[in-house]
């Protein structure tokens, strides 16, 4: 089987065509690509709903059918060297994109692994950067966190560095240019890119909206100032707006700081559902929008709660329930309309011959129908969502990252240290 049959039979599969009118090539219709659900082979990243960290940043991926068992031995497609990193992987097509240390850009083939190309961005080679008051030094904590984000045509990247670049799939760079904005999170830049329509949202340190297609300067907000986690975007009325994870509204249009402090995520990111933003961390609280978009708005809090713990991983809101994992892998099922806490576990992800504890970093996932819980250390658990916390299967892979994995059908991308793994049944093996 060709490469391209290969990929176009996954799409047929995960989206249910079969028979005379697949063998037409109806999945490559693009009205089909556009009503496919995040998960799903046949989805494909637009300007509308384009593909960056944790999917479209809630981390769902309902129409994803992965496995439930894998190990180093079992259920691997491919796994192929990329480089050391906390990023994650993102899939647009038939390509997966992931950034490396110290300053990589990747595009390998999602049904081989086959690496198509990488672009390096040095600040050596920018001017500007060379020239600044104050040094550009790479962070001893990586400069490749920030996951990329994709409209389906481009996609765009940000380094640590201060480096942003677009290009298009094949790797042509349409534009890269390095931005003197102060750094003021301790442990380096690790919020990823935002891309809502024509504008690009990076939280240098003042959050900062790009010309997408040029890199142009919209606007600079510095009293919206960055933390570990992604922003979110969310429509108030007909008005597009960033919910930033120290709680700051900022209008899309022109950077205006709608309301502040509405919530606070030291490491986790804020999560949207319709006119409710939810705040999930050691502090966990839940604030409702206005139905337009006044200047100010008047958000209205909802609950407001305390968890004992440390959270990096951002949580999943699903179904009424919230559901969010320490760094220790102490597991919360919260009921999203009360903040009650309706169950608190201890998972079995074990840190003998890994580590001195769980160190749970990467993201909650809902991959289909089950949950899915991973560590640094390559440890992964799979739930079933509801207040039972059911576990369906463990799973061990040799080795962990912070990147938060990302399905596309029944193929799963999952970062082990420096290698990036496609998971899925033997009947994809390439």
């Amino acid at each position: 089987m060709t490469q391209a049959a290969g990929w176009l039979l996954i799409v047929l599969v995960a989206s249910g065509l079969t028979g005379p009118a697949a063998r037409c090539g109806l999945a490559a219709d693009p009205t089909a690509q556009a009503t496919a659900s995040p998960g799903s082979a046949a989805f494909r990243p637009s300007a509308d709903r384009p593909v960056g960290w944790r999917g479209d940043g809630g981390g769902q991926y309902p129409s994803a059918d992965p496995v439930s068992r894998w190990s180093e031995k079992e259920n691997v497609l491919w796994k192929t060297e990329v480089g050391a990193g906390q990023s994650s992987p993102i899939v647009v097509g038939p390509r997966v994109f992931i950034t490396a240390e110290p300053d990589w850009l990747i595009c390998l083939d999602a049904e081989t692994g086959k690496e198509t190309w990488r672009k390096a961005h040095k600040v050596s080679d920018f001017p500007a950067a060379s020239d600044a008051k104050r040094p550009v030094r790479p962070s001893e904590y990586g400069d490749a966190t920030p996951t990329p984000v994709s409209d389906g045509n481009r996609i765009w990247v940000f380094f640590g560095t201060g480096i942003v670049a677009c290009y298009d799939l094949d790797g042509k760079c349409r534009w890269a240019n390095w931005y003197d904005m102060r750094r003021v999170t301790t442990y380096g830049r690790t919020a990823s890119p935002l891309l809502v329509g024509d504008r690009l949202l990076v939280h240098f340190g003042p959050l900062v909206c790009l010309d997408a297609a040029t890199g142009r300067v919209l606007w600079q907000d510095d009293g919206a100032k960055a933390a570990y986690g992604t922003p979110a975007p969310a429509r108030i009325g007909d008005v597009d707006v960033v919910v930033t994870p120290k709680g700051h509204v900022v209008r899309l249009a022109d950077g205006k700081v709608l309301a502040a402090d509405l919530g606070n995520c030291m490491y986790t990111s804020p999560v949207v559902q319709g006119r409710v933003v939810y705040f999930i961390g050691a502090s966990i609280t839940a604030v409702e929008f206005p139905d337009k978009a006044d200047d100010p708005i008047k958000g209205r809090e909802l609950w407001y709660a305390e968890l004992d713990g440390e959270f990096y991983a951002s949580p999943v809101v699903h179904d009424g329930r919230i559901y969010t994992v320490d760094r220790a892998a102490n597991y919360f099922v919260i009921d999203a309309a009360t903040g009650k806490t309706l169950l608190k576990k201890t998972l079995e992800m074990p840190p003998a011959g890994r580590s001195e504890a769980p160190n749970v970093y990467p993201s909650i996932c809902l991959a289909g129908k089950r949950l899915l819980i991973c560590n640094d250390a390559g440890d992964a658990t799979l739930l079933e969502p509801g207040d039972q916390g059911s576990v369906v299967a463990r799973n061990a892979l040799p080795g962990g990252s912070g990147g938060t994995p990302t399905l596309s059908g029944q193929r799963m991308f999952l970062r082990c240290g420096k290698v990036l793994y496609g998971l899925g049944p033997a009947l994809l093996r390439p």
